[in-house]
């Protein structure tokens, strides 16, 4: 028997970086592979692209997993939920695998619909027919985005992204190299000449003073001084800015994400 890659489902996934997929070639190459490739009744990969690539070039037998499902689209959820749980991606690249999941999450529902008509699963996704009001919609959009890990905000700004920009804007995108957010703005100034005409013309308008260039750059130094511990009391020699309880300095502080207080003594850092 011999795996194969759906062309369709290969194209939905974000590709691994040259040096990423060394690293998986050589890890396998050391301790073998550690979770098998999850396939179709077809034989075809669903789960583990980047693991059945390495095998083909490492010419090491594959070790697979079985998985039925009753229905395509079900299948193509899985395909998507999979790489979202294994793979760190940025905004854009999450954005790109909510687009299809929200059409499939549409697509179930009508199927669940002509079924039964509308249950409670459905009411709870906000996932409506094509004739229903935009409010049901928008909120499968906020479910869809809440799973995949982005706003909302995020979510229709990258859609907007997937539907405007040029494919070397997206690449820019995936590889880290520009915002969701600035690359929104040009194609919406594109769209709009009096809005960017407007924004010049406000750019133009305002001008920093040398003053506040000179107070922006003594703060910017103030507080470069403050999180490198400089800042000390002369009496005691305590770092400025340190918890009184815990004494944490203002570097450790401001990279807690979210401080979990217990027993009004202990502070710990919220997992990531």
């Amino acid at each position: 028997m011999s795996l194969r890659l759906n062309p369709e489902y290969d194209k939905l996934l974000p590709k691994m970086s040259k040096e990423e997929f060394e690293e998986l070639k050589k890890s396998m190459q050391n301790e073998g592979q550690h979770y098998p490739i999850i396939v179709n009744e077809d034989l075809e990969v669903l789960d583990g692209h980047h693991r059945f690539r390495a095998c083909i070039e490492l010419d090491f037998e594959p070790d697979f997993e079985v998985r039925k499902f009753d229905d395509k689209l079900l299948e193509k959820k899985f395909v998507i939920e999979a790489n979202l749980r294994r793979r760190h991606l940025n905004s854009f690249q999450l954005v790109e695998l909510a687009v299809p999941l929200l059409e499939i999450e549409k697509e179930l529902a009508k199927k669940r619909q002509s079924k039964g008509g509308k249950n409670g699963r459905d009411m709870q996704l906000g996932l409506a027919s094509d004739d229903a009001e935009i409010g049901p919609k928008a909120k499968a959009t906020e479910v869809v985005a809440k799973k995949v890990g982005v706003s909302t905000r995020t979510f229709e700004r990258g859609k907007k992204i997937i539907e405007k920009a040029t494919e070397d804007e997206k690449q820019k995108l995936r590889d880290g190299k520009t915002s969701i957010s600035k690359v929104y703005q040009e194609i919406v100034s594109s769209e709009n000449p009096q809005l960017q005409k407007k924004e010049s013309s406000e750019s133009l308008e305002y001008q920093e003073s040398p003053r506040e260039m000179h107070n922006r750059t003594e703060l910017l130094a103030l507080l470069d001084r403050m999180v490198k511990q400089e800042l000390y009391c002369p009496s005691c020699g305590t770092s400025m800015f340190e918890c009184s309880k815990c004494h944490m300095n203002l570097n450790e502080l401001v990279q807690l994400k979210k401080p979990l207080v217990t027993n009004s003594s202990k502070i710990k850092e919220s997992s990531q």
